[in-house]
């Protein structure tokens, strides 16, 4: 298995789910990882953790995933419920970085990031 507890990956659940979190854990016996589902084209996927074959799932690049305010919102969010405050003030530092280079021109290589609220819910 080419994967590390904290990547970011992408794939499908055994029920042809498409989703897209990050590894909590690995069974490398099982070729097995389990991911916490951050985005899906199941809406009910979304908070929870799932088993997937390291085979059904691809690595994302993570380097932009805290250039965007979307996601950075939703890592404190994170940070608040686990009451992680240093992961919290380091992620507000990023926001208010990300926001403020968010005057300049837009490049047109922004991705696709839904809206979502604490439920899950597209707002």
């Amino acid at each position: 298995m080419s994967f590390a507890i904290s990547d970011w990956v992408q794939g499908r659940t055994k029920d042809g789910e498409l989703i897209q979190g990050f590894i909590t854990a690995i069974n490398a016996g099982h070729n097995v990882a389990s991911v916490y589902v951050v985005q899906s084209d199941n809406d009910a996927a979304v908070g929870t953790t799932v088993a997937v074959l390291s085979s059904w799932l691809k690595e994302q690049p993570t380097l932009s995933v805290l250039d965007y305010e979307e996601p950075i919102l939703d890592f404190i969010e994170l940070a608040l419920s686990t009451r992680d405050s240093e992961w919290f003030e380091e992620l507000t530092e990023r926001l208010h970085a990300v926001l403020q280079q968010d005057g300049s021109a837009d490049d047109g290589n922004t991705p696709f990031l839904p809206h979502r609220n604490r439920l899950g819910q597209m707002r």
